[in-house]
């Protein structure tokens, strides 16, 4: 996924600034963050799922 494509622009970055945005609103600061990290760990393994171990490796050093 590109910043500039479709999928990004019109369905990718609704969805994550409106659950970022609803949580924070509730006052749940761990599920804002909670959002922001599955959205980023979603983004960079969308383009070729055989880099989400290395990226979740790399999260967990």
């Amino acid at each position: 996924m590109l910043f500039n494509s479709y999928i990004f622009i019109f369905i990718f970055l609704p969805v994550t600034l409106i659950l970022f945005f609803g949580f924070s609103k509730l006052g749940s600061q761990r599920g804002a963050k909670l959002c922001l990290t599955f959205a980023s760990i979603f983004f960079y393994s969308y383009w070729n799922i055989s880099y989400l171990p290395l990226l979740l490796i790399s999260i967990a050093f």
